[in-house]
């Protein structure tokens, strides 16, 4: 009998997914190969722009849950780090405005302005907490 099991336990001792690029990487590769072929043409590629950005949409879930444990080591800390204070707020605005984007364009209504929000937001969230990672 095969078993898998998945988890979402660190990778190595002291590290958690959402500290690497591998989910990080692949949602804002994702938001942003879909938000250009929606750009080049609406009428070919809005499916492959639904599936990209739902994609993304569903891997920064997957990273918000995988850093829920870590929230009150991270904000209990007593220097407050800006940076990273930033980096938080970022990801909390990029992801309100995904969710406002998903359902917004699965109900058909076209607006570009949450997609490019969310998209802007994860980016700079995402080189925030890669340039943390590195230090």
């Amino acid at each position: 009998m095969i078993q898998i099991q998945i988890s979402l336990v660190p990778l190595q001792a002291g590290v958690n997914w959402h500290m690497t690029i591998i989910l990080g990487l692949p949602a804002v590769i994702l938001l942003g190969v879909g938000t250009l072929l929606y750009q080049i043409s609406k009428e070919k590629y809005t499916f492959a722009h639904g599936v990209c950005a739902g994609l993304a949409l569903l891997l920064t879930t997957i990273n918000i849950a995988a850093v829920i444990p870590m929230t009150n080591t991270v904000l209990s800390a007593p220097p407050v780090d800006l940076f990273h204070m930033v980096h938080i707020i970022l990801g909390i605005v990029g992801y309100v405005f995904g969710i406002g984007a998903f359902l917004t364009g699965i109900s058909g209504v076209r607006t570009k302005i949450p997609g490019f929000v969310a998209l802007f937001c994860w980016t700079a969230a995402f080189v925030m907490g890669y340039i943390q990672f590195l230090m």
